[in-house]
């Protein structure tokens, strides 16, 4: 039936096929101009980012709170691992420059049976042999060493000690720490003067029960196997940094060497270089230097106790960082939720004019990554400061492995700085993932209704 349109003062029928007329339809039928449309402008996804600034600074005191524990949790984070940092770089030098050097070169073999010092697996240790070492770029110094079980003989006491055979001079420019672990007249035995004067660790000074200043001689099986003997004389001792063998000694070189029958020789070479971190790159070209017949070690593959609590160390503080940083982001997501709580009427409106479920999502989300990012970002700087006041003052703390003193700067890396702050922006993301989803899933009705 045809339907009756009332356009002006006059009345016309229309064939039209329902009742109602849309104002469309009618400006088609009068012939005017359609309507604009009024839609809401619904934000796109960048658009989001300064909303979600916004968003943050609307509850200043729940904000604050959140970032003050972040900014705790992250700066104590970066303060431990400077402290860290300092001790390890610490124990790695009181290890390369004081006992093994950064690496050690062998003949082949030799370190499989190091345990028995063998003498047949010798080296040469001529000046010509070592030029050739130290002409490999990354080198700074080569001290050959001999290194043997013998005895000591000391009045009528006689007892067995490991004895390392150095250069004094090239020993201590290889490990220049070694001198300071030596008490007594150590100074005349580095610059080499004393030419049969010999340094005795502490315990062994204490086993054998005499005066630190006499005559001693020292005994020992030579290359060939025949028992041979030096005369000797006390003149220090030294305290240990390191695990392992308690009845010790230092003897020169040359004096070593006489007795042994291994002139020019030594059982191995420890090296010196200029950068701790490139000591796989030197270790590398060395072997191409020297071929087959010998081997090179870098000083973790000698002082595996001192690799071996590294290790330990970086995974406590891993636990304990990680630990810290769960505590911090559940803070970040009892805010998120609680913001959801409190904007639903908020949220049921963005819903009403248009905006998608996604864009609600994105938006809580980046809330939690600024809350994150600005939290990681102001702990970095907090921690970065502790760690520089504690570089600037040092810390002295003595390990229970040894009683010579370790100074530690500590420090932190930029690529760690970095880390952290990208774990705290992207965990406050995962932690607030719930949080937006729920935000997500409001009923506009049920939203604009308050719950």
């Amino acid at each position: 039936m045809p339907a009756k349109v009332t356009l002006g003062m006059r009345q016309r029928e229309y064939p039209l096929r329902k009742s109602v007329v849309t104002l469309r339809e009618f400006c088609r039928l009068r012939m005017l101009p359609p309507p604009r449309s009024r839609r809401v402008k619904v934000p796109d996804m960048w658009s989001l980012l300064p909303i979600a600034m916004r968003n943050v600074a609307r509850n200043k005191r729940r904000t604050a709170i959140t970032l003050a524990a972040l900014l705790i949790g992250v700066s104590v984070m970066v303060s431990m691992r400077g402290l860290i940092n300092g001790l390890q770089r610490s124990m790695i030098e009181n290890v390369a420059l004081g006992q093994t050097g950064a690496l050690q070169i062998h003949r082949k073999g030799y370190m499989k049976n190091v345990l028995g010092s063998p003498l047949n697996l010798d080296l040469p240790a001529d000046d010509a042999f070592m030029a050739r070492i130290a002409k490999v770029p990354g080198v700074v110094a080569v001290a050959p060493r001999i290194i043997y079980g013998g005895m000591v003989n000391l009045g009528d006491v006689t007892m067995f000690m490991a004895t390392i055979a150095i250069d004094p001079k090239r020993e201590f420019a290889t490990c220049p720490k070694r001198a300071e672990i030596i008490q007594g007249d150590g100074g005349r035995f580095a610059r080499g003067e004393s030419l049969d004067g010999i340094i005795l660790s502490a315990e062994m000074a204490k086993a054998l029960r005499g005066e630190l200043s006499g005559d001693a001689a020292l005994l020992a099986p030579d290359k060939d196997g025949a028992l041979s003997a030096e005369n000797a004389h006390i003149i220090g001792t030294m305290q240990l940094t390191m695990p392992g063998e308690k009845k010790l000694g230092l003897a020169p070189l040359a004096l070593v060497q006489r007795m042994l029958k291994m002139q020019g020789r030594a059982t191995e070479l420890a090296v010196r270089v200029d950068d701790m971190a490139r000591v796989q790159l030197v270790a590398a070209n060395l072997r191409a230097v020297l071929g087959p017949d010998y081997e090179v070690h870098v000083w973790e593959d000698i002082a595996t106790f001192f690799k071996d609590m590294m290790y330990r160390q970086n995974f406590i503080l891993t636990l304990v960082a990680t630990v810290f940083m769960i505590l911090m982001l559940l803070g970040v997501a009892n805010t998120m939720l609680m913001s959801v709580l409190d904007r639903t009427r908020e949220i049921g409106t963005m819903m009403a004019v248009g905006v998608r479920r996604s864009k609600i999502l994105a938006l809580f989300l980046m809330e939690a990554a600024t809350i994150g990012a600005l939290g990681g970002i102001f702990g970095g700087i907090l921690g970065t400061l502790i760690t520089a006041w504690m570089f600037e003052h040092t810390i002295t703390i003595t390990l229970p492995t040894s009683t010579v003193p370790y100074v530690i700067r500590p420090f932190v890396t930029p690529n760690y700085l970095i880390e952290v702050i990208l774990i705290a922006g992207i965990g406050g993301l995962v932690f607030a993932a719930y949080p937006a989803w729920r935000a997500s899933r409001l009923r506009p009705v049920q939203a604009l209704a308050g719950g």
